[in-house]
């Protein structure tokens, strides 16, 4: 993905920080992968993904103040109680669950043989769920999209979430619907989240992405180690700079580049009326803004939420309410 601005590296705004901070948490993304899959009571996401009630809570709340979900009581046994389901500003997130498993079985070895097959209704086959361009129905990949910013606030989040333990993932283990671990290592982590944002706006070298997230050297040193160590970042001499070594995405990080776009789209919806994009996503062949969308390989036909449902080894209800 190529950039748009004069510099190569300028940071976005507040409203594509903002989503970062929310889906930047590996149990935010995961209670809303359970609330997608139609576990929509406290218990049952509790029970589910063996959370704490105080980080269930504490999730579940940001996800209601955001507007995400939607609190709604209902009766058990002459008690009042709540269950959670998605709003509409919920429900937009969908594609990018779709492209987070798509991503999955493409590029994890052995994820292809445990997650559902994806069946488009509209002509019954099965699709990998390309990502394409809403205008021009054409299908699009990171080098075909070049990033315009707005101005200088920086992507880097606020505060970076707690670090997702190993034991935290044990009651998952066996779960390939709910957990995708590593695509937790990439977004359920808000500065792997950020650098990897940032690496597919043009960062290269270790000062330009201390710079864009205003992270620690200690930190950011262990998060690009890490990302290198996955495969998602690759490493080459730069001697015409200081800092000589830099960072480029591999094919298996630039894949990645669809669940960023569904973000940036999302994150305008955070957006002041009246005020210009943080950030917009264009598509080059095009010449218009990219409208992120899914589309099916085999007939081409933009991929609809109620005209998808998964199959196969593992059976898994469409995103739903």
């Amino acid at each position: 993905m190529t950039e748009a601005t004069a510099h190569r590296v300028r940071p976005a705004g507040e409203s594509v920080r903002r989503a970062l901070e929310l889906l930047g948490d590996q149990w935010t993304l995961l209670i809303l992968q359970g609330v997608f899959l139609r576990f929509r009571r406290y218990e049952q996401l509790r029970l589910r993904l063996g959370i704490s009630p105080t980080a269930l809570s504490g999730r579940l709340g940001a996800l209601v103040e955001n507007g995400v979900l939607l609190r709604t009581p209902y009766r058990d046994t002459n008690r009042t109680r709540h269950e959670y389901r998605l709003t509409e500003r919920g429900l937009e997130l969908w594609p990018l669950f779709i492209s987070i498993w798509a991503w999955e079985r493409e590029w994890i070895p052995g994820r292809r043989e445990v997650l559902p097959t994806l069946i488009h209704l509209d002509c019954g086959l099965t699709t990998s769920a390309p990502l394409g361009c809403g205008t021009c129905g054409c299908r699009v990949d990171a080098r075909d999209i070049s990033a315009k910013r707005l101005d200088a606030t920086g992507i880097g989040v606020a505060t970076a979430s707690k670090r997702f333990r190993r034991k935290d993932a044990e009651p998952l283990a066996h779960d390939p619907v709910m957990f995708f671990p590593d695509t937790m290592e990439l977004l359920g982590d808000r500065w792997s989240t950020g650098l990897v944002s940032s690496a597919m706006l043009g960062a290269r070298h270790f000062s330009e992405f201390e710079r864009e997230l205003g992270i620690g050297p200690s930190v950011l040193s262990g998060r690009l180690s890490r990302l290198v160590e996955v495969g998602v970042l690759r490493t080459e001499t730069a001697a015409t700079r200081a800092d000589a070594r830099a960072y480029r995405l591999t094919s298996k990080g630039l894949a990645f580049f669809p669940a960023l776009a569904f973000i940036v789209e999302w994150a305008r919806g955070f957006e002041v009326p009246g005020q210009d994009a943080d950030l917009t996503l264009y598509h080059d062949e095009c010449g218009n803004r990219l409208l992120p969308t899914l589309l099916c390989d085999h007939c081409g036909r933009p991929l609809v939420r109620d005209r998808i449902r998964f199959g196969g080894p593992v059976q898994m209800p469409a995103p739903d309410r």
